[in-house]
């Protein structure tokens, strides 16, 4: 299945770039970044000189995707907006940038859940206003009636 990915401007980038930063001076605030949903990280911020960003971008996407296709399979539609995991040290927002990026951010766990509701939310509207229809591009469905048919016919030929 080809899917295009977003092209940013340096100027663009940039942009983002400063949006992270303006977040990361929150208090508390441990990592913040942008991908698309095939994973490619597009800018950062973080505390962690040592994180991987490649995979962290990689299974960002993968969370949001994964929600997304169960909400499908439920009989809901693919418009998960926002996923919010509690752990013990942190909270993990993961929350979609219009139709085709996805915005993380990482905050200590003692950093009020709206707080950090509102400032994904609101980082994710200017980012928007940035790359403009570079964030429209729909996610693909992950597998297709048609996929899924010819792939257990496949099977079936093989036995």
């Amino acid at each position: 299945m080809y899917r295009s990915q977003p092209v940013l401007s340096a100027s663009q980038l940039t942009a983002i770039h400063g949006l992270l930063g303006q977040l990361s001076q929150q208090a508390h605030m441990r990592c913040a970044f942008l991908c698309d949903l095939s994973g490619q990280e597009l800018a950062s911020w973080t505390e962690q000189a040592e994180l991987d960003l490649v995979s962290l971008a990689a299974l960002a996407a993968g969370d949001l995707m994964a929600t997304m296709e169960i909400a499908r399979l439920l009989g809901g539609k693919r418009a998960c907006n926002m996923i919010i995991q509690e752990h013990d040290e942190m909270t993990i927002l993961v929350s979609r940038v219009g139709e085709g990026l996805v915005l993380l951010i990482a905050t200590a766990v003692d950093v009020p859940i709206g707080w950090s509701r509102l400032a994904v939310k609101r980082t994710g509207e200017r980012i928007l206003e940035v790359v403009g229809t570079a964030a429209m591009t729909p996610p693909p469905l992950v597998m297709s009636d048609d996929f899924v048919a010819s792939f257990n016919a496949q099977i079936d030929n093989i036995w």
